[in-house]
């Protein structure tokens, strides 16, 4: 079997999967890799860097006593913004201490730039890959979907 052939069917959320099955890894890092599975590689590296960056700030701003510093403008940006995995990151670190926050998003940033990486390596091997988010895979319409005109309505 020649290389090519073994990365047209490469599962680029392998690393994620690995993670979110590895007992040795704390409970909060297996769920933040399992929410992140089937997340477009680009959408995950940013939108998983610029809430670490701002959890980052949060917490410096509450070592130095600023109540609305960088940090706050940042994460209130980005829950004004309401993107859907970035309020799934925030929903699962919200109530963890701000360094155990970044601490796991510089962990799972790591995780999702190896993983665009790896892309970068498969398209340098020379082969027509294309990475398939879980919405562009599944069949049918999603709640999210559904109910999309009763949210706006709110």
């Amino acid at each position: 079997m020649k290389i090519a052939e073994v990365l047209e069917r490469y599962d680029y959320d392998l690393p994620l999967l690995d993670a979110m099955n590895d007992r040795g890894m704390s409970p909060d890092r297996r769920v933040l890799a399992g929410a992140t599975v089937g997340v477009c590689l680009s959408t995950a590296y940013f939108a998983v860097s610029e809430m670490e960056e701002a959890f980052a700030q949060l917490a410096d701003d509450e070592e130095k006593g600023r109540r609305h510093g960088e940090g706050y403008l940042a994460m209130e940006a980005i829950l004004e913004e309401q993107r859907p995995f970035q309020m799934r990151l925030w929903h699962l670190l919200h109530e963890c201490s701000l360094d155990q926050a970044v601490s796991d998003l510089r962990w799972l940033k790591m995780v999702v730039y190896q993983r665009a990486q790896m892309a970068n390596a498969v398209r340098d091997a020379g082969v027509n890959d294309r990475y398939w988010t879980s919405a562009e895979g599944r069949e049918g319409k999603s709640a999210a979907e559904l109910m999309t005109k009763v949210t706006e309505r709110r």
